[in-house]
């Protein structure tokens, strides 16, 4: 099946779910996408470049209180640093005790050791009660204000008394420093960000120049005035991108946890509705049964093995229990009651019928097997054990009698119930491929049947068996089986009809006064009344096949007309009586002494509103007419999508990230997670199908034209504090030009491929690459795989530092540039690696400390260059030169704090986005299981037409039907050998083999109907464009007997591989008008009814073994194409004589049934 992209929260394509999205719920095709849901793919991020934030004001609202988190935690790691900051710098200053005067460094200590207090006390005010109660926002607007104005203060005054406490380079770096902060952890928008930041400048270098002046310094010159405008202008560019990108990111987190919220929300709603879906066409443990075959078979196609391993069968699901009861009921009278009805009439009336013993299997805890014609069947015990199936079942046809004299009171009709049921062992499951049905098997089964043949309108019939598991609960009576049939009693023994308050009363001649009655105290009672309610477990709602002999099922779809509801009737207390059902119709409490009947309300109601909606249209409040949620969201009604997800456990969970990110090295705990990181990094947005306007390719490309910008600024700076005048500035531009060139050209192929395919998925848990057939090297995805990008990343942040190395030289200049140049344009190079946000935090920390260590070893060796030399001018003490190593180690852990916040982030983002794909991928696989479940029993076209009713019928002028028996498979099943097992695998295999003649092309026309035992049902013609074509008809009655062919051929292929033993196929054919409809209220089964099929039905059960069979109107239509042998008329029951003929193959000659040997025959 096509892959199918899922959108948050709904689904789009073929996928459909609670909140789902589009349209056809009937296909397994891709549908259109909704052009909402498409919307909801897009960030809801204004995208301003100078202020990122959430596109509505609840949105905004939400954010700031939900990234608070996030805020905060980096604010502490912020106070963090800055205590270390000021603890070693009060280190520093001590160690100037000794060489310096008291001024010089008592002042720096006191101010330091405090500072370092105040931020210890600051870590720690989160944890006030007082404190916490205030929002989130408003905390952190605090705790950020507290941090950051000791911070300024400490700047300005250090910018006043430069070169006097502290060096001008220490100053420089930690006012550079101090302005990063501010970018970073100021939580107002970012204009005011960006004021107070260029305030902060301004005034420290007015302080600055008013400093030197006190001191007597020199002024600077145009070039040293214009330097440390250039100095500020590149901070500032990188604190205005880092505050850019940390809010997008941060809006970005915030939008992915709402849908990661929203999508976990559609998850558990799909996960229900998946359920109660699957419920209502086979048990869940079957389903998960196959949903697990379907894992194997996908987990084999992705290892590395040979076509062909070997394996006999296809995947069996069939499993054998004891101590099961089946229910056969079937409708006496109804077929007096169909003479003198129309047939939409007819199927109307078993739509209402059948619907009430639907609601009955709710009730009573049985498993609804199938039905056929006017028999229903089901079972209890089956799949999941429990004591008392037995009084299920009883109760379940206790119920079917008091339901149907409701039934004939609201549609003024005489019919009756006769219900037969058995106790034994049967073996459950599916056989075949397609319009698999979950059903029984075995020898008991038939028993059951013959139970309900041979037993009494109006009466339950039960054998010695059943009644053994009845503890005693009812009051039962000799049925006087021998006086009906002889036969049958050798076969059931000894048999009992349950007696109940609706029975007491004479009934064929046998009265209550006659009736054998057991209590479980040992007296004897007369009311017969059922055991008191107990608490049953939920039943399983499926629908399947019925195992039995085909019965006439005349009629038609159902009509429109609501279902009553079915609910047991009151005992007058209000409580329930037991034992006895009444549908909410038209009973009244007058006349006859009728008990009052209430209406009782189902607690299923609403689920089973949802699944009429999801097989007929699907209703949600994400997909109902009018504005959808993405539509409300843009009409400022955003506030009812925050209401839905901002209690959910995970939406506050998600911000607590240390849970899943180890703390100190920023890796996932999960170690597929990590690796799925490494691999995939932001390319999960190619799964989601999001608009990757954030993704990792945009920021990867944005962050290295800032770094081209950045390298270009610092050229120009070096070029006016490192040169003299009498240099010739050749060299240095051609070193320019030529890195400016390398970075266009990587920036545009960058740019250009920015929307090639994601790196190859990370192998899967559980399942192996395949390097049979690896596939080639593409230079496009392979450059934005994780390593590859890491390694651009690295060499465009070298640049800047060759731009700046090419500049030093150890021979004498004319004019000694200064030294604090030097180091201020070397912290420069390493603060440039903090805008390189996309690259790995531990990479770039690596790269950070390279440098510092490249950089502070140049100015140790410079020093003793000679005179003219950088840096040989500097005359301070070793003593004081020592703070260039404090500050450049502050520097380098400055460098790891931003990249810890942007690794966080980063994750955290990736993590959204993983989870997101995953719960979307979750839906979509397990919508695209449960569509394909689901055509099994309701075909595409079927459900699409079923889009806007809940009730569908159709009739087809012409289709072909056609019945195919294995006719003497009762002579080879034996349940002496397995319990049968091994015989039902075969048979299911020749389905199976029946099925995949349906995926072939020229059988397109075909549908398969259902399988009843050991018996086929297929018909031609159901979903065709043009009905009333005659060439259209005759062609698809072409294909159709084409397929009988091609299933006789399987068989004699099937038989080559059997031991001593012949498969024989019967077939009989048939076509005229049908009627098509869907039966029933929670199992909903796809049927076809009408006289044709009741003939095609004769056809099978009248045929040669071995051969097909056709009416004589399929001969006429068919006799050009094919040749038939005329053998006489027949007495078909219904029909009278009938001319019928048989189908002559052009091999008719070579094919030989060969007689299979009756006696010491061993099959395996």
């Amino acid at each position: 099946m096509s892959s199918t992209k899922v959108d948050y929260a709904v689904t789009s394509g073929n996928v459909q779910v609670i909140g789902c999205s589009n349209g056809n719920p009937s296909t397994g095709q891709e549908d259109t996408e909704n052009p909402e849901n498409k919307l909801d793919k897009h960030d809801r991020t204004k995208c301003y470049w100078w202020n990122p934030r959430m596109d509505s004001e609840s949105l905004e609202q939400q954010f700031h209180e939900s990234n608070g988190r996030l805020v905060r935690g980096s604010i502490h790691e912020a106070v963090i640093f800055w205590t270390f900051f000021f603890l070693l710098y009060s280190v520093y200053f001590f160690s100037l005790a000794g060489s310096s005067t008291i001024d010089q460094w008592l002042p720096g200590a006191l101010w330091s050791i405090t500072l370092a207090l105040i931020y210890l006390t600051v870590y720690f005010i989160p944890s006030c009660k007082s404190y916490k109660h205030r929002p989130l926002l408003h905390q952190n607007i605090v705790l950020s204000i507290t941090l950051l104005a000791p911070l300024i203060l400490t700047s300005l005054t250090s910018a006043y008394y430069v070169s006097v406490v502290i060096s001008a380079v220490g100053s420089y770096l930690f006012a550079s420093q101090v302005i990063l902060c501010i970018y970073l952890l100021l939580p107002v928008h970012t204009p005011i960000v960006l004021i107070v930041t260029v305030g902060h400048s301004v005034i420290f270098e007015v302080l600055v120049s008013l400093g030197t002046t006190m001191v007597g310094g020199a002024s600077d010159d145009a070039a040293g005035v214009a330097f440390r405008i250039l100095y500020h202008f590149l901070i500032h560019t990188i604190g205005w991108c880092l505050t850019i990108r940390i809010r997008t990111i941060d809006c970005d987190i915030f939008w992915k946890v709402c849908r990661m919220t929203r999508s976990e929300q559609a998850k558990c709603r799909e996960t229900s509705f998946k359920n109660l879906m699957i419920k209502s066409v086979m048990p869940l443990s079957i389903a998960d049964e196959i949903f697990s075959n379907e894992n194997e078979n996908e987990n084999e196609e992705n290892q590395e093995q040979n076509t062909d391993d070997g394996r006999l069968f296809r995947s069996f699901i069939m499993k054998q229990m004891d101590d099961v009861s089946i229910l056969y009921a079937d409708i006496v009278g109804f077929t007096q009651m169909s003479s003198n009805k129309t047939a939409a009439e007819l199927v109307g009336l078993l739509n209402d019928l059948f619907g009430r013993f639907d609601q009955l299997c709710e009730i009573t805890g049985c498993e609804k097997i199938s039905t056929l014609g006017d028999c229903y069947y089901c079972v209890a015990g089956c799949p999941q054990p429990r004591p008392d199936h037995a009084i299920c079942c009883v109760e379940m046809g206790l119920g079917m009698i008091e339901a149907i004299k409701d039934f004939c009171l609201a549609n003024n009709t005489s019919v009756n119930m006769r219900v037969g049921v058995h106790t034994g062992r049967v073996m459950c499951g599916i056989i075949g491929t397609k319009r698999y049905k979950f059903d029984v098997f075995s020898n008991d089964v038939s028993l059951a049947n013959g139970m309900e043949q041979y037993g009494v309108p109006g009466r339950i019939h039960v054998t010695e068996a059943t009644l053994k598991c009845l503890q005693d609960r009812f009051v039962v009576e000799d049925s006087n089986l021998s006086e009906r049939s002889e036969p049958f009693e050798e076969k059931a023994g000894k048999t009992y009809f349950i007696v109940s308050p609706a029975t007491e009363a004479t009934t064929d001649g046998v009265t209550s006064s006659q009736a054998e009655t057991v209590t479980g105290n040992g007296t004897t009672t007369s009311d017969g009344h059922l055991a008191p309610d107990r608490n049953s477990a939920t039943p399983h709602v499926t629908s399947a096949a019925a195992a039995g002999e085909s019965k006439d099922a005349a009629s038609v779809p159902p009509s429109p007309k609501p279902t009553p509801v079915i609910g047991r009737a009151s005992a007058g207390d209000g409580s329930p009586a037991p034992g006895r059902y009444s549908t909410a119709s038209t009973r009244s409490n007058g006349g006859g002494g009728a008990s009052s009947y209430k209406q009782q309300n189902n607690p299923n109601d609403l689920k089973q509103d949802q699944l009429m909606e999801y097989l007929g249209q699907c209703v949600t409040p994400l997909t109902r007419p009018g504005p959808g949620i993405l539509t409300r969201i843009r009409d400022d009604d955003d506030q009812k999508f925050l209401d839905t997800i901002k209690d959910e456990k995970m939406f506050k969970d998600s911000y607590r990230y240390y849970s899943d990110i180890n703390p100190v090295s920023m890796n996932f705990k999960d170690p597929f997670l990590e690796q799925s990181y490494k691999v995939l990094g932001d390319e999960v947005e190619h799964e989601t199908g999001a608009v990757p306007t954030h993704s990792k390719r945009t920021h990867f490309i944005q962050d290295s034209a800032t770094v081209l910008l950045l390298t270009v600024s610092l050229f120009v700076a070096c070029f006016l504090q490192m040169t003299s005048g009498d240099d010739k500035p050749s060299a240095w531009v051609t070193i320019l030009v030529i890195v400016v060139i390398i970075h266009i050209v990587v920036i545009l192929y960058l740019f250009q491929t920015r929307h090639s395919p994601p790196p190859p998925r990370v192998k899967e848990r559980g399942r192996s690459v395949d390097r049979k057939n690896p596939q080639p090297i593409d230079i496009d995805v392979t450059v934005w795989s994780f390593w590859c990008r890491q390694m651009i990343g690295v060499i465009f942040l070298i640049t800047p530092s060759l731009v700046l190395l090419s500049f030093i030289s150890c021979s004498p200049l004319p004019l000694a540039p200064p030294c604090n140049s030097f180091l201020l344009l070397a912290s420069l190079v390493i603060l440039i690696c903090c805008s390189f946000t996309e690259l790995d935090c531990w990479i770039r920390f690596a790269l950070a400390t390279t440098l510092t260590i490249v950089f502070i070893s140049i100015y140790y060796a410079m020093k003793s260059c000679g005179t003219g030399g950088l840096c040989s001018g500097d005359k301070r003490p070793s003593s004081k030169s020592f703070e260039y190593v404090v500050v450049f180690l502050l520097l380098l852990l400055f460098v790891a704090f931003i990249g810890r916040c942007f690794e966080l982030r980063n994750r955290l983002l990736f993590q959204c986005k993983y989870q997101i794909l995953k719960s979307d991928g979750y839906m979509a696989r397990e919508k695209r299981r449960v569509e394909t479940l689901l055509q099994n029993f309701i075909p595409p076209h079927v459900r699409r037409d079923m889009k806007d009713q809940n009730v569908y019928s159709k009739t087809h002028r012409k289709v072909g039907v056609i019945f195919g028996t294995i006719v003497n498979f009762n002579e080879l099943y034996d349940e002496d050998y397995a319990g049968g097992m091994e015989f039902i695998r075969i048979l299911s295999e020749l389905i199976s083999d029946f099925d995949d003649l349906l995926d072939q092309p020229e059988f397109n026309l075909i549908d398969k109907v259902k399988t009843i035992g050991t018996t086929m049902m297929m018909a031609s013609g159901l979903n065709i464009d043009n009905e009333r074509s005659e060439e259209e008809a005759r062609s698809h009655l072409k294909q159709l007997m084409g397929f009988c062919i091609s299933m006789q051929d399987v068989v004699d292929s099937f038989n080559k591989d059997l031991l001593n033993f012949q498969l024989v196929l019967r077939i009989g054919f048939n076509h005229g008008e049908v009627t098509a409809g869907v039966i029933g209220t929670t199992k909903r089964l796809y049927d076809i009814w009408g006289d044709t099929v009741n003939t095609a039905s004769r056809m099978d059960s009248t045929g040669v073994p071995g051969r097909v069979q056709v009416s004589e109107e399929s001969k006429k239509v068919l006799e050009l194409d094919y040749n038939f042998q005329h053998i006489g008329a027949k007495i078909v029951k219904g029909k009278g004589r009938m001319e019928t003929y048989l189908l002559v193959r052009d091999d008719e000659d070579s094919r030989v049934i060969i007689p299979n040997p009756c006696a010491n025959y061993e099959p395996f």
